[in-house]
This record gives structure tokens, sequence and C-alpha cells, in this order.
């Protein structure tokens, strides 16, 4: 079968794999104590759902035919209105261009400004999605090593190190996947300085900017708007990931070049997902926002306390956003003779905890587990996190 070489820059994906794993097993009906797939855990408002349900009954075709690729103008238009909002940037419609998720976004994003041999500087460990698609259109990524020692933020003499005319990008996931870290103002502003002395392109992933448990969000673009690229979804406050809704905010010249490549990556943006977004924005956002950031928090807590009892010796970076934890298990897995991603796979395999190996992210997360707090509540996630702690100390070699 003589497929593509290139599709070998697509190694499949260890989150994918373990989730697999927890099909299998929840199909036959075993309770598996969801720690891997990230998203979140409380479903869509409601009230959105049945007032969505309603308009596109009473809309069936309006809902249901093609829109401009770049989503629909109301869409785009809130988009503007709340991104402005809360931003404190005052931004257009023109500014805004809706895709079929954050994966669109930014394969449409690379697809834009990716040459042959450009480089791209990713941090380590970053989220998983980013080498593969630089790799496939011929970029070459620099990576940054992120320090836990930092709170999982990369020195300013780290990233100044990698920078040259060949660098592209910089791409900054923030809240972080994996780590739940949270950049300071200082290093945004510092990566904001670097791609505008070098013209590059600050790619700012913001998929959790409103998942804050201490704090609040800093907007890159307030900073310059000619450089920085901020992708965006409705897959984690909303809670719609299945929807598949994303968009990109940026200068408008750059988004007519997104829109003209995005044009072949996907004809537009689901239709009914659209409208869903536009009456989560218009209506429901910060009603929903108050009712499930107490939840989230305080399954963040219990995973924290969870983790500080029952595997003491590991170290984790308590997040103040986001949806994950990135504990180091390295003493645990030097005494059982194995690294994190056999680890990750006898876990779920043997007592069906499930967690996605740390190494999958880059090498600087080997011996890590990402672990999310969304889908499983207090009790359960203690019950998980005793159960893998129990596996750990019952397998000890030592």
């Amino acid at each position: 079968m003589r497929v593509s070489t290139r599709s070998n820059a697509f190694p499949g994906s260890a989150i994918r794999g373990i989730n697999e794993e927890v099909v299998k097993l929840e199909r036959v009906g075993v309770k598996v104590y969801g720690f891997h797939i990230g998203q979140p855990g409380l479903p869509p408002s409601k009230d959105l759902l049945l007032e969505f349900t309603k308009n596109m009954l009473e809309k069936p075709f309006e809902y249901s035919m093609y829109t401009p690729s770049s989503g629909i103008e109301e869409l785009r238009e809130a988009i503007a209105e709340d991104y402005s909002k809360y931003s404190g940037v005052k931004i257009t419609s023109n500014n805004v261009s809706v895709s079929a998720g954050s994966a669109e976004a930014i394969l449409a994003t690379f697809m834009s400004i990716i040459d042959e041999g450009d480089e791209v500087v990713l941090l380590d460990p970053t989220y998983l999605m980013y080498e593969p698609v630089i790799n496939y259109l011929g970029g070459r990524v620099r990576r940054v090593g992120a320090r836990e020692e930092l709170g999982w933020e990369p020195s300013e003499e780290d990233i100044k190190a990698v920078m040259s005319r060949r660098v592209k990008a910089i791409i900054m996931v923030n809240p972080d996947n994996p780590t739940g870290r949270v950049l300071s103002e200082s290093m945004v502003r510092l990566l904001v300085d670097l791609v505008r002395d070098y013209d590059a392109f600050l790619i700012y992933d913001e998929a959790y900017k409103h998942l804050y448990y201490e704090g609040s969000h800093i907007y890159a673009i307030k900073y310059d708007l000619d450089h920085v690229l901020a992708l965006n979804t409705f897959s984690k406050d909303p809670a719609m990931p299945g929807w598949r809704l994303g968009y990109l905010v940026a200068h408008e010249e750059f988004i007519k070049v997104f829109n003209r490549v995005k044009q072949y990556t996907n004809l537009n943006p689901p239709t009914p997902a659209q409208y869903a977004g536009l009456l989560y924005l218009r209506k429901y956002k910060e009603a929903y926002l108050r009712e499930v950031l107490p939840i989230y928090k305080s399954r963040m807590e219990a995973m924290y306390n969870a983790l500080r009892k029952y595997l003491p010796e590991a170290s984790v970076v308590k997040p103040r956003a986001g949806l994950f934890m990135f504990p180091n298990l390295k003493p645990y897995l030097e005494r059982l003779g194995i690294d994190d991603k056999e680890f990750s796979t006898r876990l779920v395999r043997d007592v069906h905890v499930a967690v996605v190996p740390g190494s999958a992210f880059g090498e600087r997360g080997m011996y890590h587990v990402r672990m999310t707090f969304a889908r499983e509540d207090e009790r359960s996630i203690e019950e998980g996190i005793k159960v893998m702690a129990e596996y750990v100390n019952a397998n000890n070699r030592k």
C-alpha cells in the first residue's frame, strides 16, 4: 500500500491510546477512574441546550446549511465583543475566524506561516498536537525546557538562547496543558517582545482562559495585535468538545490569509455548533462559569490533597488554572523499574486508573503523568489516587 511517507510524521496520540483502553473497559461495565482525557466533566448548560433545540426545530434549514468558511457574522461579532470585554483590547469581527475546533485552527495557522526549514519554538513538555503538524509541513522544532522548579515556566535565558531569524513562531499554551502552569506577566511580555524583535509570531493557545481558580488570564494580544495569534475553543469552559467549535483572534490581515487557507481544511465550522456557541456567548456564559468554576476548584483541591496524602514522594505543582496536574512519580517508578509509558498502560489495565504518560508531551515529562481532575467527583478522585498508590506500593520491587 503506497501511503505517504509524510504520514509518518503523525505517530498516534498517547491520549487516544489510553482512551481506547478506557472505552474497552467501560464497554463491559468496568468502573474506570478517568484522569486521562482533557475535557470538562460537567455537561453544557441545560437551559442553553433547551433553547438551542427549540431554535433548531424552528429553523432546521438555517441550522443545517453551509455558512461562510470563517463562520457566521453574528458569531464572529459575539466573539469579538466577548474577547474585547475580557481582554480590554478593542477587536472587531474582522479579527476573528471561526474554526472546527481549535485543532483546525492550529492546522490552518501552521499552513499559513510555515515554509520549509522554518523553526518553531516549543516548550518541553507541551501539548502533543503541535510537533507532528510542524514536522509534516517541513518545519523544524526547537525545544526549550520548561523548568519544574520554576513552576513549569521556562527561564528567560533559555528562551532567548533559541531565538534567531530562522524562528517563525513561538508556541505557548496558557494556562498549560499538560502541566497546569500559568505564565507570569513578565514572561508573556518577554515573549511578545521577542517575536516583535525577530518578526515572528506568538501562537498563544488560550483554551483554558476562563478556567482560573486564582488570579486572572493575561491576554498577550493586548501587547501586540500584529504578532500574536490567539487560539481559542468552545471545548473547555462551555463544555462542548464534541461540537467542534473554535476560533482564532489575530490582525485582520492575517485573518485574510488564514481564511483563504482554511477554505481547504474545512468548508465551514459545524453550523449547529455555531448557533450553540452564539447562544452561549449572548446569554449563558457568565452564569455557567459561576456554576462550574467552584466545582472544578473543589475537584482540583481534592486531587492535589490526595496526591500529597497517598503519594508523598511525588512532587506536583498546584495549578492556578486549567484542568490538569502533572505529578513527578520518579521515586516510585524507579523502584518499580518501569517508565511512565509502561506505568500508564499497566495502571489502566490492572487497576483501571487512567492517566497519560508525561513523556508523550516531551522528554522533560519523563516519569510524570498527566492527570485531569475535571471528570471525577471528589470522592472518586480520592479513591482513584488511593488505588494508584496501593498499586505502586504492592508492585514495588524493593
